[in-house]
């Protein structure tokens, strides 16, 4: 199995045409910088929950490739779930970091806001798709990502995808040590 390699879809996959105009045209817009969206380590697949390594290089090499960049609610393609979208990718400390724009043109989006705002949420989870491999020991993990878009979540797999490093962290009972 060491040559075997599976390319994986996480998520629908969402057509995206990138369009300046519509960046910052309500000045309501609220921007989280440096939101944290994925950082190495062991996830399951919202698949086959099996474990995937994510390493540091992986994402370093790959934080660049967004196929389209939508921010949703709790990975919901519902119209009124898409709330914003990611812009400026960058590798970062070891993180795939960006700027998440949320748009407050429905109550959705400004629920969500004021959820982030107070405290209650901070969480994200990024939408991939990826190409696994396994090493010799059979163990799986990531060789490539291409990012589909990123949801604000109440139980993210990635403890580390904070929306705002100086907030709330998810409860602990989430995560095996």
């Amino acid at each position: 199995m060491r040559n075997k390699s599976v390319k994986t879809i996480h998520t629908v996959h969402v057509g995206f045409e990138y369009d300046e105009r519509q960046i910052g045209k309500d000045s309501d817009t609220k921007i989280y910088r440096d939101a944290t969206l994925l950082t190495p380590g062991t996830f399951s697949d919202s698949i086959t929950r099996s474990p995937v390594k994510y390493s540091e290089e992986v994402l370093m090499r790959t934080y660049h490739k967004w196929n389209s960049n939508y921010l949703n609610i709790d990975h919901s393609y519902k119209v009124l779930d898409r709330i914003g979208r990611v812009m400026n990718p960058h590798f970062s400390d070891g993180k795939v970091k960006g700027d998440l724009y949320i748009y407050p043109i429905t109550e959705n989006a400004r629920d969500t806001i004021k959820l982030i705002d107070s405290g209650l949420i901070n969480w994200l989870s990024v939408e991939i798709q990826t190409i696994d491999k396994w090493d010799e020991h059979e163990e799986r993990y990531v060789d490539d990502i291409e990012y589909l878009g990123l949801a604000v979540v109440s139980e993210p797999a990635c403890k580390d995808a904070l929306i705002d490093e100086r907030g709330p962290k998810p409860p602990s009972y989430m995560y095996e040590d």
